[in-house]
């Protein structure tokens, strides 16, 4: 039996939900965009294979006008990892697709 799709309207609609039971003692928070995604190695972190998924994600999640994204993940309260040669080495990339879901109220 194959797994359903994931509707991506969902997703925002849970994002936003969250936000505002988490962060609602600091006053509003407005969500205009969604990201998603996943980390990926550095071979793979292109914004060509961003903008793949993107129009994948699009077509699989009924999402229009998502565009392909990538960004530099930070190190969270650790140093990055160094190499031999003593340069630092970022952690690593999220790829994924930005859009902006219509959310409630």
């Amino acid at each position: 039996m194959p797994t359903p799709p994931i509707q991506l309207e969902n997703l925002a609609v849970a994002v936003q939900s969250a936000v505002e039971q988490v962060l609602a003692q600091h006053g509003a928070v407005p969500i205009d965009k969604i990201w998603v995604g996943f980390v990926a190695p550095d071979n793979l972190a292109t914004i060509e294979n961003a903008n793949k998924i993107a129009a994948l994600l699009g077509k699989e999640g009924g999402v229009q006008g998502g565009v392909g994204s990538v960004g530099q993940l930070a190190a969270a309260g650790a140093p990055a990892a160094a190499t031999e040669k003593g340069i630092v080495k970022p952690p690593g990339h999220i790829i994924g697709i930005v859009y902006q879901p219509k959310l409630k109220g």
